[in-house]
């Protein structure tokens, strides 16, 4: 599975992206060949870092007129205290709002207006906004980018309107879908007690009696520059678009008192898992035949084992070949009519996730005991030096689909920027990906998903 926060894993093969990274202070060039087969890729890269904080990537490409800009700000989820859960997802959708300088809507109006198109997402580690837009209008959208980072009006009105519209697609991702219901109760129970052991999206309660005070106190303390990483891919001139970042965004103050209280929410503490595992529960939902997950603790996005949870999930649960599809969906008896894995990594934690529905007249508690002893069984006859192989070649042609288009760059280049605090740290993933063995995928499959330190859930209307 190729995960959204991790575009920035990828694979095999000796692939190593051409880069110059540039400072305010110095350049620094670096160049090296890169071919796969008859392909070549060279990119470009320049990173500046200004003086009040702001990270600005910058890659030229024009081949057509067009541009994508990302922004990531270290703001998410896990930032939020108890009884403030989902303001950062909630701030994320006030952000497209009136600001001092500019009327609701207008960011949004001009972006359509020449062709382009943004949006934003919020997870539990941080907060993006993107736009695809034609080449003219990006010293434009980086004047936008720099009002919205600075002056957001959070006007009480458009406040109380956009409260209903989170709380309804709270509604529909949680609570009206069998798959988000069991969703949240695993992360519930994996996480209980820490800032991730939630929705993004918050509980009800909070969202309902979240004020305008405290999502102001909430923008100032996080949308700060020196908060905040920019990526620009495209059809531009890095010169210019260096000076015009300087002239607005520069010219934001940094918030000198943010280093101090991330490294408090950042602490180890929070994120101690409360209670004992394994941990077994049911749930009622609108599901006509049970739907199950089994989750186990993995690891953090930056720690060394996630390359080969990611190989391991791969080699389990995706395609028809994979070892829990061959063996539990298209067997001479299958038991479930569908079976995924995949390895969830946050900054401080990580899960790793097998899920699937049984078909009708199939037990859950048979299939649970089932599931969990051909996972012990896997880690040797499902980890095979094909396997490992096959992997590599499908992780190889996910990673440079990614990175084929101005959007997918600069969200991997930021991906990369955002967990690693270098986007060059993708030399060290891709060598992992590419010297990656069997002992090594079997190593981890049997520190990770042999024991019994996991959370089971399962869904069904006659639960």
């Amino acid at each position: 599975m190729f995960k959204a926060i991790n575009l920035f894993v990828f694979t095999a093969a000796a692939l190593i992206l051409n880069s110059s990274c540039s400072s305010t202070n110095e350049n620094q060039h670096s160049n090296k060949d890169l071919s796969l087969g008859s392909l070549e890729l060279n990119i470009d890269v320049q990173k500046h870092t200004l003086e009040n904080g702001l990270r600005l990537l910058l890659v030229r490409d024009s081949k057509l007129p067009i541009a994508s800009i990302y922004t990531f700000y270290d703001v998410g989820g896990r930032y939020e205290r108890k009884g403030t859960t989902g303001a950062t997802h909630f701030l994320e959708h006030m952000m497209f709002k009136k600001t001092k300088n500019y009327p609701a809507e207008y960011f949004s109006d001009y972006i359509e207006t020449y062709g382009g198109n943004s949006n934003a997402y919020t997870t539990f580690d941080n907060t993006v906004y993107y736009e695809n837009i034609a080449a003219q209008t990006v010293e434009k959208m980086i004047e936008l980018e720099a009002e919205r980072m600075a002056n957001l009006m959070l006007e009480e009105v458009p406040f109380e309107k956009e409260r209903q519209v989170v709380l309804e697609e709270r509604k529909m991702r949680y609570e009206n879908r069998p798959s988000g219901k069991i969703h949240l109760a695993m992360m519930k129970a994996m996480f209980n007690g820490t800032p991730y052991g939630g929705s993004v999206i918050g509980d009800a309660k909070d969202v309902k009696e979240l004020d305008r005070k405290q999502m102001l106190e909430f923008y100032h303390d996080f949308y700060a520059p020196n908060n905040a990483i920019m990526v620009i891919v495209g059809d531009i001139n890095p010169s210019a678009i260096l000076s015009k970042v300087q002239d607005t965004i520069g010219k934001i103050p940094m918030n000198k008192t943010l280093d101090t209280k991330k490294a408090k929410l950042d602490d180890a503490g929070r994120y101690k898992r409360e209670g004992k595992l394994p941990y077994v529960r049911s749930l009622k939902g609108q599901s006509k035949n049970p739907m199950f997950r089994l989750a186990f603790p993995s690891v953090s996005v930056t720690h060394e084992d996630t390359y080969a949870l990611d190989f391991l999930s791969d080699i389990l649960g995706t395609g028809t070949s994979s070892y829990l599809v061959k063996n539990y969906v298209v067997s001479k008896n299958p038991r479930l009519s569908k079976v995924y894995s995949y390895n969830y990594n946050l900054k401080n934690g990580g899960i790793f996730v097998i899920g699937g529905e049984l078909l009708p007249k199939k037990g859950i508690k048979d299939t649970r005991r089932k599931l969990l002893k051909s996972l012990k069984d896997s880690c040797e006859k499902a980890i095979t030096p094909r396997a490992v192989q096959k992997t590599k070649n499908m992780l190889l042609k996910q990673y440079y689909e990614a990175i084929s288009t101005n959007d997918g760059l600069a969200s991997f280049l930021g991906s990369s920027e955002f967990f690693n605090g270098d986007y060059r740290e993708y030399k060290k993933q891709l060598k992992s990906y590419s010297e990656m063995n069997v002992d090594q995928v079997r190593d981890v499959c049997r520190r990770y998903i042999s024991g019994n330190d996991y959370v089971f859930l399962s869904i069904w209307d006659r639960n």
